[in-house]
């Protein structure tokens, strides 16, 4: 697990990012309550909803017109939930922030492919002292 230093900034900038927005009353949209846990120990304060307990309309219908960010996995399944609820909330006239999930996939997506692993990464990343120049 190796990254160099500039894409290890630029995500830990999309992280920030995240953990700002949501502090801003954005709502983070996550399939499981382990990619909670995950954003939990990367320092994600606000609210964050599991679409693995709502069908995607109830979803939308209890986040409403509110800011949100989609952070499904980078897995066949994420990317099929995703373009449903950018449809769906589409539909409401709320765009979803998908952008940020692209900016820290895009990085990391050759070493992992699920939120719940992203901390860890982190953290590994940050113990190892493995970025190079």
């Amino acid at each position: 697990m190796k990254l160099n230093l500039e894409a290890y900034l630029k995500l830990k900038a999309a992280i920030d990012e995240l953990i700002e927005r949501s502090e801003n009353g954005a709502v983070i949209v996550v399939e499981g309550l382990n990619d909670v846990k995950a954003l939990r120990r990367l320092g994600v304060k606000g609210e964050i909803i599991t679409s693995s307990n709502h069908s995607n309309a109830e979803l939308v219908d209890f986040i409403g017109h509110r800011e949100v960010i989609i952070m499904t996995d980078w897995d066949k399944k994420g990317e099929s939930l995703k373009n449903d609820l950018v449809m769906k909330f589409s539909s409401w006239g709320v765009i979803p922030d998908v952008e940020i999930r692209r900016r820290i996939f895009s990085i990391v997506g050759r070493e992992i492919t699920e939120v719940e692993n992203l901390a860890e990464f982190m953290f590994k990343l940050e113990r190892s002292k493995q970025l190079i120049s």
